[in-house]
């Protein structure tokens, strides 16, 4: 078999042992004109009839190099109409200018995006990229020098999303430019390729050609290692998502709490999973989330603090709340002092809180359930005199909790209750002349509850719940 029918044969197989295609697929290729994607789009181009798909040519101008990037598009451009394939292109503009992140992750969002964009348009299924073995090979050894865990050495995965794939992830680089001049192809070449400040470039220049003097086959033995740690990895999320999806409470916005109990029963390797899983959940996805982040998440489960945090990238937190761990989006701090006077009976809207507060005096005849939801009081309206006062806890607050027989600080009583101290700020306090007579969905001051001498009852209540019912209390 000549060295040609060999590389579409091995690409072949790739793609069926992958589960890359199905028989009417149509697929976005990435074409930036270099060897990878020149190589990609012609076997696939080959592999139409076989595999029963069509083809349509994506290419992202990043702008960055002016007079390199407009004749790099014409080539590609040049190339689609060859084939006679449809063509999809689009200019970076300033996107790319500025950010937090760098110019070269800031360059791969805009550019997956792109091609995201392209698939949806023309209704395509997959996103095909040129990526082969000595990227594999490269971005292991990247990640292994950045201490990265068995997900980071899992590499650059051939099937993603269901949707994006990488049919040249087993051919070696020399393949590709062998292949390339057995068939005559021209491609275009990115002098970026040899800027050494870029570590990927360095290992690539430097590092892998002498690895390659002690392993000649370092390509494909890290290409190995890359498989059998893809494996352990799919096996290890899957054990992870099992867990979480039976034993956590999900809340509003991606919340995720888990019981620190059966959390703690978990093996080690698999705590690190369900760690991730949560912040996957809780922030949409896990850059520059290192082995520090989930190692400093594990020291806050395992500690004797019962309420500790650590602020995570991307706007996550996780927090121990008492017995629980607690992941989520960074909560908008809520207004501090907010206080609002109340008149009298009536309707009052509590903007802060975004509900309604309702005032209603009756007689003492028959009174409905006291206790059918936390979010209703009633009190004793002869001890009371308007006007009274809503607002939020502060230091020093003390009341008598309904039954009991003497003040407690209010502080000590959310401690005694594992009230967790982001939700404290949020309880709202009813007050009359600097008097707590209730901490709103909690207790009311023993002082004012309804006894056989009252007369007149003041009922309390809020149109929705202030606190989500997930919210631990």
């Amino acid at each position: 078999m000549d060295m040609e029918r060999e590389i579409i044969k091995k690409v072949a197989d790739t793609i069926s042992k992958n589960r890359m295609l199905e028989h009417g697929d149509r697929v976005v290729v990435a074409l930036s004109g270099g060897p990878d994607s020149v190589c990609l789009l012609d076997i696939l181009y080959r592999l139409q009839d076989p595999f029963g798909i069509d083809l349509v040519v994506a290419h992202f101008d990043h702008s960055l190099r002016p007079g390199e990037d407009e004749s790099e598009t014409q080539f590609v451009e040049s190339m689609a109409e060859s084939l006679d394939l449809p063509f999809e292109t689009k200019r970076a503009g300033a996107v790319l200018r500025a950010g937090d992140s760098s110019l070269e992750e800031r360059a791969r969002e805009a550019r997956y995006q792109f091609l995201e964009e392209v698939r949806e348009e023309v209704q395509a299924q997959k996103i095909a990229l040129g990526h082969n073995l000595n990227d594999q090979a490269e971005t292991v050894l990247m990640r292994l020098l950045r201490g990265s865990g068995p997900s980071g050495l899992a590499g650059i995965p051939p099937y993603r999303d269901d949707k994006v794939i990488r049919p040249l992830i087993e051919l070696r680089r020399e393949e590709i430019e062998g292949y390339l001049g057995t068939r005559g192809l021209q491609y275009v070449s990115d002098p970026s390729n040899l800027d050494t400040r870029l570590l990927r470039n360095r290992i690539r220049l430097e590092l892998l050609p002498q690895l390659k003097k002690y392993q000649p086959k370092i390509m494909e033995l890290l290409g190995q290692t890359a498989e059998i740690m893809r494996t352990d990895d799919v096996w290890l999320e899957e054990e992870a998502e099992v867990w979480i999806n039976e034993v956590a409470e999900k809340g509003a916005n991606g919340k995720v709490s888990i019981p620190l109990s059966p959390f703690a029963a978990l093996p080690e390797a698999l705590k690190a999973r369900v760690i991730r899983q949560a912040l996957r959940r809780a922030g949409g996805n896990l850059r520059r989330v290192g082995f520090r982040h989930v190692e400093a998440i594990n020291r806050v489960a395992a500690g004797e603090r019962p309420q500790a945090r650590v602020d995570l990238p991307n706007g996550v937190t996780a927090r121990r709340v008492y017995d629980n761990l607690v992941f989520s989006k960074k909560d908008a701090e809520v207004a501090q002092g907010f206080c609002y006077s109340l008149g009298g009976p009536g309707e009052s809207y509590l903007e802060s809180l975004e509900c309604t507060i309702i005032l209603e005096e009756m007689e003492k005849v028959i009174l409905p359930d006291m206790g059918a939801s936390p979010w209703i009081a009633f009190l004793d309206a002869g001890r009371i005199t308007y006007p009274l006062m809503i607002r939020n806890f502060r230091p020093g607050d003390r009341f008598v909790p309904l039954g009991m027989g003497g003040h407690r600080k209010l502080k000590d009583f959310f401690i005694d209750l594992k009230v967790p101290s982001e939700i404290r700020k949020r309880i709202p306090i009813l007050t009359c002349k600097d008097t707590l007579l209730w901490v709103c969905g909690l207790r009311i001051d023993d002082h004012f509850k309804v006894t056989s001498e009252t007369r007149r009852v003041l009922k309390i209540s809020f149109d929705r719940w202030v606190l989500e019912k997930g919210d631990k209390l």
